[in-house]
């Protein structure tokens, strides 16, 4: 890794209101790093994740309900994975594979949103 680093932020996308969604405008520091569709390509999975771990389906409302109405799964509730923290597990796979296969070949890295506290997307440019 080179002794110099920059950092590229994509920006929270507060188009739809406060549901997790990133920008998918291509940073124009990002040129000559990758290419503008692979980015926005990332950054739409990125988004679609978030999207899939924040609706409401079945099993958000069954968590919710069990959590509320057993004291046993009040207990049992951090040996239990909701589904919400399954989906930022894959999103973390999702992440490292980027890295590994299209980021990291191109001298950068992807860092998993919820290390920024789900405010940005940022991207580590690790050589010039």
């Amino acid at each position: 890794m080179s002794g110099q680093t920059s950092r590229v932020f994509v920006q929270r996308d507060y188009t739809l209101g406060t549901m997790v969604q990133f920008d998918t405008k291509f940073p124009s520091e990002l040129n000559g790093h990758i290419n503008e569709s692979t980015f926005r390509a990332t950054v739409d999975r990125v988004n679609e994740m978030f999207e899939e771990a924040e609706a409401l389906d079945q099993a958000a409302y069954m968590e919710g309900c069990l959590a509320c109405l057993t004291l046993c799964t009040y207990y049992a509730w951090p040996c239990v994975q909701t589904k919400y923290e399954k989906a930022m597990d894959s999103l973390g796979s999702y992440i490292n594979s980027q890295n590994a296969t299209v980021y990291g070949p191109c001298g950068l890295k992807l860092v998993h949103p919820m290390e920024r506290g789900l405010r940005t997307l940022e991207i580590i440019i690790t050589r010039s």
